[in-house]
């Protein structure tokens, strides 16, 4: 009887199996870069809408305020129009907050105002770094107007397609003096609504060219030629 001398395949060699593991590791790599791009390119979509429900409210609160936009800040007045001695800011504007979430803004017993605002119009970045319960409308965005200027009115803006309305920051409010509060956190990005609801991505070299065409001057950061300040 005739022996066999067939040998069993003693299984990968090492270098095969370096091999095996070195394709893996850049396929995950590859799968892992793709996924963060996609996350990071879904926020920014989702930001930018955020962005333009937030002016349309901005646009719609005006309509209700004898084409007033919302202001910077406000005394808060009782039923009967009495001033209260209370100031609240713009993302505190129960009116405003009512405009923004579509229904009433609610009120606690002891009068303060409800101004959560539904996570989808906040800023997804900042959703996804913080806890809902610590996400809020101001850490999200800024509103342009300078905070001791006075309501900008539809009927004297010069520029709408042109002048910011609200910008992703790191800050309540800011304004050209302070535009190193801006935030590029959407790749590098800023995002921006105009007033006339268009939503657009900014550079940082954008806002440098702003600078060197008139600055606080510009029309990006002044919406009214015509604005005083209180």
């Amino acid at each position: 009887m005739k022996r066999s001398h067939f040998k069993h395949s003693a299984g990968f060699t090492l270098i095969e199996l370096l091999v095996v593991i070195t394709i893996i590791a850049v396929l995950v790599a590859i799968s892992a870069t793709a996924t963060i791009r996609f996350r990071a390119s879904a926020d920014r979509s989702a930001t930018l809408g955020a962005l333009r429900q937030l002016q349309i409210a901005n646009i719609s609160y005006a309509t209700d305020n004898g084409g007033s936009f919302a202001p910077p800040e406000a005394k808060q007045v009782d039923a009967n129009k009495v001033p209260t001695g209370i100031t609240y800011k713009w993302f505190e504007n129960p009116d405003f907050i009512s405009q923004i979430k579509g229904e009433l803004a609610t009120f606690s017993g002891s009068g303060s105002t409800d101004f959560s605002v539904p996570l989808a119009l906040m800023d997804a970045a900042v959703v996804r770094k913080k806890s809902a319960k610590n996400t809020t409308l101001d850490i999200c965005f800024g509103y342009t107007t300078p905070l001791q200027g006075t309501a900008l009115k539809q009927a004297r803006l010069t520029n709408p397609s042109a002048s910011a309305a609200f910008i992703t920051c790191d800050m309540p409010f800011i304004e050209h003096s302070s535009k190193t509060a801006i935030a590029y956190r959407h790749q590098n990005k800023a995002l921006v609504v105009y007033y006339d609801g268009r939503a657009a991505v900014i550079t940082k070299a954008d806002v440098t060219g702003i600078d060197s065409k008139g600055g606080a001057t510009n029309p990006f950061w002044k919406a009214d030629s015509d604005q005083l300040t209180l």
